[in-house]
């Protein structure tokens, strides 16, 4: 059965408060410290992530920021370059217009300048023609088969065969 004396009983309990008083002072405290010293480390490295990561989040919408105001920017120079391309397109379709009615008039004065001179000349025609036909009425007796003689020559002179 297990002895048990008041004397081996005091001398383990000092044993044992004499290798806690041993281990406390030499490893507890230096493993504490380690440990401390890593929790230290943990909590900085956790510092520095937070404000890299915060830091990210800022560039982040400052390039956010700088994208929208590029977008805007190309969106407003596409519509100003709309804006000129109709203008452009304005002024070129109002010149065309413009030279086709210059075109068109200068056609029309031309043309009628063609047909008042072929008037002209048509009237001087038929003139000459009344005047020979007054010639040859006048030279010669006035009977039908003379009148049809007459304007068979009339004709054949004139140019138009018949």
């Amino acid at each position: 059965m297990l002895n048990f004396s008041p004397y081996t009983i005091l001398f383990t309990i000092i044993n044992l408060l004499v290798l806690w008083l041993f281990l406390k002072h030499f490893l507890f405290e230096k493993v504490t410290a380690i440990l401390d010293r890593r929790a230290q480390a943990i909590r900085s490295d956790q510092d520095a992530a937070a404000q890299e990561k915060q830091q990210a989040e800022q560039l982040h919408q400052k390039y956010e920021q700088q994208l929208a105001q590029t977008q805007q920017e190309s969106m407003d120079l596409l519509a100003q370059s709309k804006a000129q391309a109709q203008k452009e397109y304005t002024a070129i379709l109002d010149g065309a217009q413009a030279d086709a009615r210059t075109l068109m008039e200068t056609t029309r004065r031309q043309l009628q300048a063609e047909r008042e001179s072929m008037i002209r000349g048509a009237r001087k025609e038929v003139a000459q023609l009344a005047l020979l036909a007054a010639a040859k009425v006048a030279q010669s007796e006035l009977d039908q088969k003379n009148d049809l003689a007459l304007v068979d020559s009339f004709l054949s002179e004139s140019g138009d065969p018949s």
